[in-house]
C-alpha cells in the first residue's frame, strides 16, 4: 500500500467535492457474490459518479492512468463518494467473484488496484483501515492511497479494508 501526498491541489479538491455534493445518491455493493448492487448497511456513504466529459474529471483519470501504468479502457468510472457523521464502509475487499465478476469484469477484468484520493480533512473519524496490515490511513487534502488488490491473479487478502466511522464533519473521497 503506498500513500502519495499532494496527488492533487486543494483547489482541485475543491472542484471535485463540488461535483459530488451537485450529484450524490446512496452508495450500493454486490453483496455476497450476488450480480446485483444493493443499498446495504455494509456501506452507508454517498456515491457519485463522476462525468467523464468533464475536462477535471478527464485530467484526474489520465492523471491516475498514468501513474499506475494502466489503460484509462481499462478502468472503471470515477466516482466520488461522501461520507457524513455516524456513515462508513464495513470491511471488505475490492474486487469481484462469482456472478459479481460476470457482471461487472467481463470486459475490463477484475480490480487489479485501488487509487483512492481523499479530497479533503477537518473531520473526526473517517480513517482507511487495512486491520490484516494493522495500519490506518489518515486522510489528507490531496493525499492519494494506492493498493494492490490481485497480483498475477492472486486475490489479495492483505487489501481488506474499511472506511471508518465519521464521528463530526463530512469525509469526501
Amino acid at each position: 500500500m503506498n500513500q502519495i501526498k499532494n496527488f492533487l491541489t486543494s483547489s482541485e479538491c475543491l472542484e471535485l467535492i463540488a461535483m459530488i455534493d451537485d450529484n450524490n445518491q446512496p452508495s450500493s455493493v454486490v453483496e455476497a457474490g450476488e450480480d446485483v448492487s444493493t443499498i446495504s448497511l455494509t456501506r452507508t456513504s454517498s456515491t457519485c459518479n463522476l462525468d467523464p466529459s468533464n475536462e477535471i474529471v478527464k485530467k484526474l483519470h489520465e492523471k491516475i492512468s498514468n501513474f499506475l501504468g494502466i489503460e484509462i479502457s481499462k478502468g472503471e468510472q470515477l466516482q466520488g463518494q461522501l461520507y457524513e457523521e455516524g456513515q462508513y464502509f464495513k470491511p471488505h475487499q475490492d474486487f469481484f467473484t462469482g456472478s459479481a465478476y460476470d457482471k461487472h469484469c467481463l470486459y475490463s477484468g477484475n480490480r487489479t488496484d485501488t487509487f483512492m484520493i481523499y479530497l479533503n480533512e477537518g473531520f473526526e473519524g473517517g480513517g482507511t483501515d487495512f486491520p490484516k496490515l494493522n495500519i490506518t490511513v489518515l486522510p489528507e487534502t490531496g493525499k492519494a492511497v494506492h493498493w494492490k488488490n490481485m497480483i498475477n491473479g492472486e486475490w489479495q487478502g492483505n487489501a481488506m479494508h474499511e472506511g471508518m466511522p465519521i464521528t463530526k464533519g463530512r469525509k469526501y473521497i
